[in-house]
């Protein structure tokens, strides 16, 4: 009951503080090749965390910039290459909503980017949140509860089998 109320009283805090937020329209395939500087949040979902590692290669593959956001205890599960490349999330800087607590809101408001990738498949009010924290015009993630409100850019996904979610995200990225 009381994880009820805590998630309502976010989702009530959130809807406040992005109200004047508006998510433009834009051709994905423009944006997405203009783009130089992505920040990636990691999944909360243990096997989703190590099922999504091939995303980050392709990136780089690219040539984009790659930060990753992750909980701090996560940093060494990291591949060895995106280890420096984290912006770690301590138990201090989330709130007793579960959200970013103002230190870390100052923190990401600081960062800019061209891109926002959140690859949490299940909602998650605390990295919904923060891609729309980050200044950055493209954001996606998967089609889930509330993603009109903050993505730009949605891609279907496999409830159950996380490979195949993951999958299906890098051939979208591909294709354009």
């Amino acid at each position: 009951m009381i994880e009820l109320i805590k998630e309502k009283t976010a989702r009530f805090i959130i809807s406040k503080r992005l109200k004047n937020v508006a998510l433009s329209e834009q051709s994905f395939s423009a944006a997405l090749k203009r783009s130089g500087a992505f920040l990636v949040l990691m999944p909360e979902d243990e096997k989703d965390f190590r099922t999504c590692f091939f995303i980050l290669d392709y990136l780089e593959q690219i040539n984009k910039t790659v930060k990753v956001l992750t909980k701090d205890y996560r940093i060494s599960l990291l591949p060895a290459k995106f280890r420096n490349k984290a912006v770690e999330i301590g138990i201090t800087e989330i709130n007793k909503l579960d959200l970013p607590n103002h230190k870390l809101i100052n923190k990401l408001v600081e960062l800019k980017f061209d891109g926002v990738i959140d690859l949490n498949r299940t909602d998650n009010l605390f990295y919904s949140y923060v891609t729309n924290l980050v200044t950055a015009k493209l954001r996606i993630g998967f089609a889930k509860k509330g993603a009109d409100y903050f993505y730009n850019f949605q891609i279907a996904q496999n409830e159950f089998d996380s490979e195949k979610s993951y999958n299906n995200f890098l051939n979208c990225l591909k294709m354009f």
